[in-house]
């Protein structure tokens, strides 16, 4: 296995060489990085500095002359994606390994966010800790962040455990057979708590299909990484079922959408459906913490920290505009579908969190906004309803081109909960 070592070899160099030598120990093959930029390299490195330097288009002393450190990171990075890329694009990268304080994470972590999903990743970090935001560092990657505990600074009892389990835990990571997709579409999904139930009648009636169904989170980043494997030729189909990131963009709530949400599916062409799960709710933290302007509307305290906020009429029909323009923008085919008895867990009659004149309000200003290429259904039933659900899997069936064969095994979604039951 070839093991890619990322560490600046003037600061990190015994470090560096602890890891490499603990590598090759293992019997794989480690391939040493120097992204460093000042002082003299502690030990000799299979890919230089000059060499990322030239990566990014400039030469190194060019570049120290600058005396600008932000500048000199930043086109650093731009070599060390380059050279990542290039080596992994040619089969010399198994694996990626790197230790480093602030800025050595920044280089080695761009590298690591350029691989594919599945490519072992393992950044031994003085960051990786409670005060740090991880966000910037792991992006929508498989990165695994280790905390060195101490500081990176010389080899003893403390770094030099946590390094040589460094070095297993990627070379036991590279030796991971590939699972096998045994031809199967991928179909992406989104959810929400709120919305589990007819997310699971969706999956396990696909799956039954002979799909296979990867659920992401509508948490920002969940929402973001679904759109990176859709623009990767990964995924052939999509049921956007909880856009909640949508809402919370747009009014300020924890968990926004990233830039790009809501493009991907359209730009390759893939069959795509829409529904308002979980857009109904705004995500703020404590109830204490809301904005006065929020304290009157119905609420429910979803966990000790978050707290989801009923959307009002005004909101509901912002979000569906915002959908329908993404949607309209791209192409192949692609609908929206309502459920007409309400969005999430607690959006049903009779519940804290039902509103129909805003679930209305959302609907009215769907259908008035989309482009007649875009299809829009109406259900009556709640998302939750296995009604919903397999009106869902239906349209996308068609959506697709493909309708089950006589004999093909359906699989009702006979399993599906209420909307009273707990969320997964």
């Amino acid at each position: 296995m070839k093991i890619v070592v990322i560490g600046t070899l003037d600061t990190k160099g015994p470090e560096v060489g602890f890891v490499r030598d603990e590598v090759a120990r293992r019997g794989h093959d480690p391939l040493v990085i120097d992204p460093g930029i000042l002082g003299e390299p502690a030990l000799p490195a299979d890919v230089t500095r000059q060499q990322v330097a030239e990566a990014a288009g400039v030469r190194l002393p060019d570049l120290i002359a600058t005396g600008d450190r932000q500048h000199c990171q930043q086109a650093m990075i731009r070599g060390i994606v380059e050279i990542v890329s290039r080596l992994h694009d040619e089969g010399q990268v198994d694996g990626v390994v790197a230790v480093g304080g602030a800025q050595g994470t920044a280089m080695a972590t761009a590298a690591m966010r350029a691989l594919p999903v599945g490519v072992p990743k393992v950044m031994v970090s003085t960051v990786a800790c409670g005060q740090t935001t991880f966000g910037p560092y792991v992006g929508t990657k498989d990165i695994t962040m280790i905390h060195s505990v101490a500081d990176i600074l010389g080899l003893n009892r403390v770094t030099q455990r946590i390094l040589a389990q460094a070095a297993a835990a990627v070379g036991a990571m590279a030796s991971v057979t590939a699972v096998a997709d045994a031809g199967r579409e991928l179909v992406a999904i989104t959810q929400a708590g709120i919305t589990t139930p007819g997310v699971m009648a969706i999956k396990e009636w696909l799956e039954g299909l002979g799909f296979e169904v990867v659920a992401f989170h509508c948490n920002g980043i969940g929402g973001q990484a679904m759109e990176a494997l859709i623009s990767d030729g990964v995924v052939k189909g999509v049921i956007d079922f909880s856009p909640h990131e949508i809402t919370d963009l747009l009014f300020g709530g924890l968990m926004p959408a990233m830039p790009g949400r809501l493009e991907a599916a359209g730009q390759m062409g893939i069959p795509q459906i829409v529904t308002p799960g979980a857009t109904d709710i705004r995500l703020h933290g404590r109830p204490e913490e809301l904005p006065a302007g929020l304290r009157q509307r119905a609420c429910v305290q979803h966990t000790p920290t978050h707290t989801h906020v009923r959307t009002s009429a005004e909101e509901m029909a912002a979000v569906a505009r915002t959908i329908a323009e993404r949607l309209n923008a791209g192409s192949g085919p692609r609908a929206v579908m309502i459920p007409q008895q309400g969005y999430s867990m607690l959006n049903r009659q009779g519940q804290v969190l039902y509103d129909e004149a805003s679930n209305r309000a959302f609907a009215q200003a769907m259908e008035e906004a989309l482009l007649p290429e875009v299809e829009f259904i109406t259900v009556d039933a709640h998302i939750n309803d296995r009604a919903f659900a397999e009106a869902v899997v239906t349209a996308f069936l068609r959506l697709r081109g493909e309708r089950a064969e006589p004999g093909t095994k359906t699989a009702r979604p006979g399993n599906a909960k209420s909307a009273g039951d707990e969320p997964a």
